[in-house]
């Protein structure tokens, strides 16, 4: 494994490997400030950059396997069209990122921070995002198929047109959504909170609805099984 710790070797050797369009593979980068830079379209596999700086710096269209991103900083940063997956970004910060179209699959990002970004027709799939926050994202189309969003933020966040089947949304916050026309199907919200969303058009058919707050919440046009609708009505 290649360790890297000064900011002008690590732009320079992950430069050289781009223009070469060369797979990066096993390397640690640590201590290095990497903001403002424009690393688009890099290849990486096993690329472990833990508390690393990387704010307003380019990403769009890389493509990350099995990498470590702990705690690292991504705060305003471009990651369209990012292909990530089996990583793990563990309290990492995305704040106010442009992450249009980005993927993140079958990763790890339990108490992320995604607020004020940009996921619009990205996704999320079969991902743990226990306790991450997406506070006022705009996440439409975005699929978030059999991912975990347990005890998550999402007040305020934008799901419309959003696929979440078969997702876990236990005791999350999702007060003050927009989720027009989302999919939910067969996916769990025991203890959820989900006052004042507008979920109009949603389909929940299947979906578990214990113990949720559904005051001042909007649910025209939703599907429900028919034994729960008179119940979640009564609620509101």
């Amino acid at each position: 494994m290649r360790h890297i710790k000064d900011r002008d070797e690590a732009s320079e050797f992950i430069n050289n490997y781009k223009l070469n369009k060369e797979l990066i593979d096993d390397l640690r980068i640590s201590e290095a400030d990497l903001s403002f830079l424009d690393l688009s379209e890099i290849i990486a596999n096993r690329l472990y950059a833990n508390e690393i700086n990387f704010r307003a710096t380019s990403f769009v269209e890389v493509s990350f396997r099995d990498c470590e991103f702990i705690s690292t900083d991504f705060d305003s940063c471009n990651l369209e069209y990012a292909d990530i997956a089996d990583c793990v970004l563990s309290k990492a910060n995305f704040f106010k990122a442009q992450m249009k179209n980005t993927e993140i699959k079958i990763s790890t990002c339990t108490d992320t921070c995604f607020d004020y970004t940009d996921f619009t027709n990205g996704s999320l799939y079969g991902s743990a995002l226990q306790k991450a926050t997406f506070r006022f994202s705009n996440m439409t189309g975005i699929n978030g198929e059999v991912s975990i969003f347990d005890e998550c933020d999402l007040c305020g966040a934008n799901l419309t047109n959003g696929n979440f089947k078969e997702a876990d949304f236990i005791g999350a916050n999702l007060s003050d959504v927009i989720a027009l026309n989302a999919i939910f199907i067969s996916s769990n919200f025991n203890g959820a909170d989900l006052r004042n969303g507008d979920f109009s058009g949603a389909d929940f058919t299947g979906a578990n609805l214990q113990n949720v707050i559904w005051k001042g919440a909007k649910v025209e046009g939703c599907k429900f099984d028919e034994e729960i609708r008179e119940q979640v009505e009564r609620l509101i």
